[in-house]
């Protein structure tokens, strides 16, 4: 998980994007959904930049191919030029294929402080 919230700092949509399946998915706290190709888009333009990324495992269970992990973390950055910070949750599912883990969805709620 830090080698993925290192990318995403990074501000590097190629890191990011090693990451993720081509059919990922991140549903936001604002409540907007974004597929991985928008997503990169936003990083690569600089719309969406991230300053810290920082998170704690709280859960990961396996199921075979499948993995679902909960996190509690911190996100800040600036959006269109306007910083932003937010405590947060996240919930990632992974798959294993081709011997790596890739997430397929991100769903990222707010936490109370």
């Amino acid at each position: 998980m830090r080698a993925w919230g290192d990318a995403i700092v990074a501000n590097d949509p190629a890191a990011v994007d090693a990451f993720v399946d081509p059919g990922w998915t991140i549903a936001g706290t604002d409540g907007d959904v974004q597929e991985r190709a928008g997503f990169l888009a936003l990083v690569a333009s600089g719309e969406l930049v991230h300053t810290e990324m920082s998170s704690e495992l709280v859960s990961v269970r396996v199921h075979d191919d499948v993995a679902v992990t909960l996190a509690r973390g911190v996100s800040a950055g600036t959006w269109r030029g306007t910083p932003f910070r937010d405590e947060e949750w996240s919930v990632d599912t992974f798959v294993h294929r081709d011997g790596r883990w890739r997430c397929v969805h991100t769903a990222v709620l707010p936490a109370v402080p």
